[in-house]
Parts: C-alpha cells; structure tokens; sequence
C-alpha cells in the first residue's frame, strides 16, 4: 500500500507518515464515517502525533501534549487511530492509562483488542497487555525481539499500585536492553482525574520545597516518565480545566493542544442546554436524593415517569421506526451505593407490577390502571417529534409493543460493590432491546451507556460544584440524532442551570484554544461562570487568580509609559466623542464614545500592561469581550470608552508608590457636598456595556525618577448582569 506523509506545522516536529496499519484501521473506520468525518479524524490524529517527540531520535526527550474533546464524542477512536499512526512511525510502547475503575480499564481493552488487532487480523503488529506485573518482564521481552517489530500495547489501571508495577518492568534490565531510547507513548485517558497533584495547593504554600507531598498517583507517573527516556505523554479529556490550570512548570502542564472535532450526529450540552431544551426535564425539590437532607422512603414519581419514558421510547425507535436495535436508560442518583441500591430496588419492584398487570385481563382494574399510567405519558413521549414535524405512532401503536419491551428489560446495578460479590458488569448491549442501568460513580465519568435515551439523575448539589466534575456526569451525550425526539435527561432545576452556565464556558473555552496551538505562548485563562469552580482548588497554586469580572477594576500601567503615552493620544485623537453631564470642573468635564467590539480589542490590545495582574485582567477583558459579543441572546454590540478629566491637559495629580509602581486610587470621590454636585468617578458608566475609563494622571512621590511624570491608565467597569469569573494559572512557580 502507498505511503503517505503529510508535512508538519513546525519545523522542531517531526513528519509524520501513515502506513499501512493506519490505512488498514482507516479503511475500518469509513463503515462509521463520511469522507469529510474520516479525513478529520485522520489529519487531527496525524496533528496530534507532530507534536510528539521524534520516537527514531536517539537522544534522551519528552513532552507532554493534551488533547481536548466532548464528553461522549469520540476520544477513543482519536487515541485509537493515534495508536496506529504511532506504530507506523516507530513508537514500540502504547501505555493507556484507562481510568480508576476496572470497568473502564475494561472496556479500553476491548476496543483496542477490537479496533487494532481486530480479531488476529493483526496479531503480528499488536501485542496486548493489561495490568502486567514483573511476572511478564519475560513476554514483553520476546516480542521485542520479533521481527514484524510489533508494538507493546499496555492497558493500566490508573493507580499507583500498577503504574509502579510497570516502572518495576522498564527498570529491569531485560527490557532496558530491548527499549533502549526507542519511542514510547503514554496515553492519559479522562487525564484531569487522578493523574494531577492533589497537593499543589498545600505545596504552593510551603517554604520549602524539599518537604513537598506527592498524591500517590501523581508520584507514580512521574516516576514511570522518569524510566521512559524516550516517550511522549498525551492527556485526553473533554474537561481540560485541571491540565490547563496546573503551574506550567509541572511536569504534567501540556506544550501544545489539539481541539477535536465532533462528528455531524454529535449531541452534545448545546444540543440538550440551548438548541433542545424540550429535553431536559425537571425533577421536583421534594423528589431530588440527599442521602441525609431528603433521604427518599418511597419511590419518586418523576423515577416512574421517566421509566415510562424509557419503555415508550424502545416501542418508537426500535420497535416501530426501527432506527436502533436497542435503547438504554441510566439512573445515577447519588455517589454513595446505597443510594444506588434504593433506587435498583424501586425500579425493580416496579416492574415486577408492571408484569403483574400486564398478566391481567384487559378489563381487571389493575391492567386498567396500568394502560392509563402509560397513556397520561403519551403526550410527553411523542411531544418533541410532533414539534419538529417528524413522524410519530399512535397510542396504540405503542401500547402493542410495551409488554414485550418490559418482560425483555435488562435492569442492572453497577457498582462495585456488586464486583467485589463476584457479579459481572459485563454488558451485552445486543442481548436485549431494553438496558436499565443504575449506579454510582461507575457510571461516571468515561464509561459509555450504549444508547441512551432517558438519563435519570436527581443528584442534590451541596455548595458550589466544580465545572468539570459536572460535565464529566453528561454520559448522555453521544451520537443520538437518529433518536434525539425520544431522549430525556431528568435533573433537578438548579443542575440544568449548572449545565446551561456550563455550556457557555465550554464553547468559550474551546474557541479560545483552538486560536492558541501553543501553550506556552499565550495566558492559560478560563472564562466561568460564578455559580461555578473550574476544577478542584487542591491541585492549584495558590497563586492561580480566580477573579470576577464583575464591578470596577482599577489598573495601573506605569510600566511603559512612553509607549502607551504615545499610542493613546494617536488613537484618542482620531475618535468623534459625545460629552458626557457637566459637572462645571476640568477634572469633572468628561467625555465618551461608543467603540465597536473590533475597535475596543483593538485598544486593548495595544495598550500595554507589565504587571502580571492587569496584564491577566486585560487578557480576560479581550476574552469577555469577544465572548459577550457572541451571545445568541442579546450579544454586546459596542464597548463605551469614556475620557475622563479631558480637559485637564496636565493630568490629574495622584500619589503614586515607587516601588509597587501603582497609585493609590486612579477615581476622584464625591463631592464633600453632596453627590448632585458631583457622584465620583466610579458613577461615570454605562449599565448596558463594558466601560473603559481612560484616566491622565500625574505622578506625586518622593522620588525624583517618577515625581511629575504623567501617564494614562485604565479603570474597566463590568456590569452586575454580564458577572463571570476569570481563572488564569500561575506564570511560575517555585519548583517542580
């Protein structure tokens, strides 16, 4: 077959070549993929692999990359074709960090035993692993030596008793001799969970940082980093907030960033918090599990609906449409597993009623009252594709199927609880045309529920959540446009609105990367929403700024004085201002124009800050510009620039401290006599756009290098009803 290489994006990354296997598994692929979707996945792959070290290069280098999807999207056929473009390049070891649950490491090895080897179809190219031991030094050892010069594949649990079991084998001599400095690469799947430091924040407020702690997962992958004298280490994760936050001097703070791209089917928060919100259901306070705030004693009646639902919903899409082979629904209510317990319990019992009824003759009350149950749901199953103009079956129709989707029902609990008692959570998805699944934190994060439609999940939120634990819970997103007008996700009223905050935040995020490859060149700053926490503050600096854009901000750009000087009084000079009220004085007289959103960006951009706060402020003020102005709802067309004191050509006196290089208060108060004479500076604003206030001020200290000097500077107004907060990550930290 014909190889191919595509050129790389910079000159210090190596080439890429795609061969045969990569072909092979291409070929695969385009049953699941249109032309358009198969050529992404395949250039981001190759994107993704440029930016790893050269595995052919003998001398001793790593990097640490990051790779960035939607939650459900398709991050394991990415890291999968990745997978086999590595093999074709020349990387002889795959390690998979596959999750902290054994269902996850599971189900990671069987897509890769699936999608690479395929059978024994390329059994001479792959070799298999899952949690070895230094029992399998020996194994490893020979197939390094095999002349088809397979790669090792290596699924790990990630936890730091078998990651050091595999910095036991690369440190033995048998595989030191057969590696030598040839290519390896680690992939972190769900990478902003476990593998990050949990003790950053406590570290970061130490003296000393010989006396530095370690959670024991992170210290085991830094140790297995450290044995890999050549290797690549590629974090995928559809919430990135963790890795992107992280002191850039850890180990594990990525160089580069790929964003990938869904397919077209993909559904996504956007599709279920702006574009279809007819699907999201709410659950009742009084209905919403606390295990010690509202410990339910009896079955909820949204948990019965949403069963309706879910039976309705198989007679549609499988039965009569015949668009699926199977649906599934899944219900998470709690972390703990007794909650989960209740919960099985309570779906079980009822569909034991169900069956009991359906055994009933047609004009026994019971089989009545079962008939009018599902019939008060009729209207709510078929709503959305009467909405959107679709095709939907009678009552009746249904009703034909209902029975056999109920005695066919797959109900399963899966925690791990049930593991440890020796039951499976093995899975056969095709096995049944209905799947009910309830669980804990097993059906979190990474897992995938084949199919699912209706999503029950009355979790109660305690105190403010962290977005990406939030996010990380959506197992229903995915690929559901051939039965979207039958899903349903039950939440309670104030997570749908977590959920909705959240989707702004993603979108923000994701544009902000994809027009930054590098990042080490640009402010790693996260726009979020106040009712939310980026990530968990344990694995932060304490350096790491979490501010809100929110009210006044007073800066000072002392630093360049010269530069901006020059620069302000060009750009203020070519403007058409509106005099803002009168209040009878030069350092009152103010006025203002109305700039558009590309003039404001421009300003910003080119007014210059050197401290490390206002440069962080100014970043987020360019960042919450471009965001507002993009709203689907009322976007923010223009910014108000007012200049303040303009006719005071000299500049308003200020005393101004040397060595921090601020000044104490850039806003003149109030009058003394009253606020109709004059309110003070921080009154001169508008409520419907972010203002900039340009201030002149001159200088007043002891030092003759800075006394009389005069500068401009900013104030920024954020009004109460745009509030978000900015997270932006330390520049520099004082070790790791």
């Amino acid at each position: 077959m014909e190889i191919q290489i595509l050129n790389s994006q910079d000159a210090n990354e190596f080439t890429p070549i795609i061969g045969n296997r990569t072909i092979e598994l291409l070929g695969r692929l385009a049953d699941k993929l249109d032309t358009d979707e198969l050529n992404t996945t395949r250039d981001e792959s190759v994107e993704v692999l440029s930016y790893c070290i050269n595995p052919l290069q003998s001398e001793p280098q790593s990097i640490t990359n990051l790779v960035v999807g939607y939650v459900q999207s398709g991050k394991t056929m990415s890291f999968t074709l990745l997978s086999a473009l590595a093999h074709d390049n020349g990387f002889r070891v795959i390690i998979y960090f596959a999750g902290t649950k054994n269902n996850l490491l599971e189900q990671t090895t069987k897509r890769l035993r699936k999608d690479l080897i395929n059978g024994n179809e390329n059994a001479a190219y792959y070799k298999l692993h899952e949690n070895p031991t230094i029992d399998d030094v020996q194994k490893i050892s020979n197939e390094f030596r095999i002349t088809t010069k397979p790669t090792i594949l290596i699924t790990v649990l990630k936890k730091d008793l078998h990651i050091n079991h595999l910095t036991e084998i690369f440190q033995t001599p048998l595989i030191r001799t057969v590696l030598k400095n040839q290519g390896v690469m680690i992939i972190d799947d769900e990478a902003d969970q476990a593998s990050l430091n949990g003790y950053a924040f406590k570290n970061s407020k130490a003296n000393d940082w010989e006396d530095d702690e370690f959670t024991a997962t992170y210290k085991s992958i830094l140790a297995l980093k450290a044995v890999l004298p050549n290797h690549s280490y590629i974090q995928y994760t559809a919430t990135p907030q963790g890795p992107l936050l992280i002191s850039i001097l850890d180990l594990l703070s990525p160089k580069h960033h790929k964003v990938l791209t869904p397919g077209k089917k993909y559904t996504g928060g956007k599709t279920f918090f702006k574009d279809e919100p007819g699907l999201i259901l709410t659950i009742p306070d009084n209905e919403v599990y606390h295990s010690k705030r509202n410990n339910l004693l009896a079955c909820p009646q949204s948990l019965k609906e949403a069963l309706i639902l879910h039976v309705m919903s198989v007679a549609i899409v499988v039965r009569l449409k015949k668009k699926e082979p199977f649906l599934s629904m899944m219900v998470h209510a709690d972390k703990e597993q007794d909650a989960s317990e209740k919960f099985h319990g309570w779906i079980k019992n009822i569909i034991e009623v169900w069956t009991h009824m359906l055994n009933a003759s047609s004009q026994d009350l019971a089989y009545i009252d079962f008939v009018k149950e599902f019939e008060s749901m009729y209207p709510e199953a078929v709503r959305e594709y009467q909405n959107h103009g679709e095709d939907y079956p009678t009552f009746d129709e249904i009703m034909s199927q209902v029975p056999d989707i109920i005695y066919e029902t797959n109900l399963m609990l899966v925690i791990s609880r049930n593991k440890k008692k020796g039951q499976t959570h093995e899975i056969d998805w095709d096995g049944s045309i209905s799947h009910i699944l309830v669980g804990a934190d097993m059906l979190n994060r990474g897992f995938t529920v084949e199919r699912l439609a209706v999503t029950y999940m009355p979790r109660h939120s305690v105190g403010k959540s962290t977005a990406d634990t939030i996010q990380q819970r959506c197992r229903f997103f995915g690929y559901k446009r051939n039965y979207l007008y039958s899903c349903r996700v039950y939440l309670p009223a104030d997570t749908a609105l977590e959920y909705s905050e959240y989707v702004d935040h993603e979108e923000e995020m994701r544009k902000w990367l994809k027009e930054n490859n590098d990042l080490r060149k640009v402010e790693k700053l996260l726009l979020i929403s106040p009712s939310l926490n980026a990530t968990r503050k344990n694995i932060l600096s304490k350096d790491t700024v979490n501010c809100k854009l929110n009210g006044w901000r007073k800066m000072n750009a002392f630093q360049n004085i010269e530069a901006n000087t020059k620069f302000v009084e060009e750009y203020i000079g070519s403007l058409s201002f509106k005099p803002y009220q009168s209040y009878g004085t030069d350092d009152r007289d103010h006025r203002y124009v109305k700039l558009t959103i590309e003039q404001a960006i421009d300003f910003l951009t080119n007014f210059s800050f050197q401290c490390a706060p206002d440069a962080a402020r100014k970043q987020a003020t360019l960042r919450y510009i471009q965001y507002l102005a993009t709203q689907e709802n009322n976007p923010m067309q223009h910014v108000y620039f007012i200049h303040m004191a303009y006719r005071n050509t000299a500049g308003r006196e200020r005393a101004f401290n040397p060595e921090r290089k601020t000044v104490n208060n850039v806003h003149a108060g109030h009058d003394p006599k009253g606020y109709h004479i004059y309110p003070g500076d921080s009154e001169i604003k508008f409520e419907d756009a972010i203002c900039i206030q340009l201030h002149k001020v001159r200088l007043k200290c002891s030092d003759n290098n800075w006394n009389g000097k005069t500068a401009y500077t900013l104030a920024i107004y954020y009004p109460e009803g745009f509030a978000i907060n900015y997270v932006e990550s330390p520049k520099t930290m004082r070790k790791q």
